[in-house]
């Protein structure tokens, strides 16, 4: 049996770039890319459950939260109302999206920092820690219906288009 050498320059390099290197503002549409859905993705995934909030303030004269539905409900009704209308959004895709995600990322921001301050308190006891539980739930929960609504805005066609 004969071995062959493997010539590694027998196989043609493609390149899926132009330029070796990325220009500077496709790194940043990158980064704000994974920026964004690590955010979403990470309030979704450490936000306290319904059933641990409910657990956890069950002997407290804390009141129980209402209804997972209602607050995403909540959300998306307030986050329509700090938009303009669809018709006044812009007409374009991207604008509309850059629009829309600008909104959306400071209400998504406040919501993991309370989700933040929860997970913070939370080997301490007293109604400190609870209420910020309490607040961290609700604050995800709203955060996900607006950012229903900012979705729905994005893709309701506008009369300019």
């Amino acid at each position: 049996m004969q071995i062959f050498p493997v010539n590694p320059l027998r196989f043609p390099v493609k390149r899926k770039m132009a330029s070796p290197v990325p220009s500077p503002d496709f790194i940043l549409i990158q980064q704000r890319r994974r920026q964004r859905s690590v955010s979403v993705s990470r309030l979704m995934e450490s936000a306290p459950l319904r059933e641990d909030v409910i657990q956890a303030i069950a002997k407290t004269e804390l009141p129980a939260p209402n209804p997972e539905d209602r607050i995403r409900a909540d959300g998306f009704e307030t986050f329509l109302r700090l938009v303009p209308s669809a018709g006044r959004l812009p007409a374009a895709p991207k604008a509309r999206g850059d629009y829309l995600e600008e909104l959306f990322s400071s209400l998504l921001l406040e919501a993991l920092a309370y989700v933040d301050t929860a997970r913070d308190l939370s080997d301490t006891h007293g109604v400190e820690a609870l209420t910020a539980l309490l607040q961290a739930y609700i604050s995800a929960q709203w955060t996900i219906g607006a950012r229903d609504a900012a979705m729905h805005l994005y893709s309701a066609s506008s009369p300019n288009a």
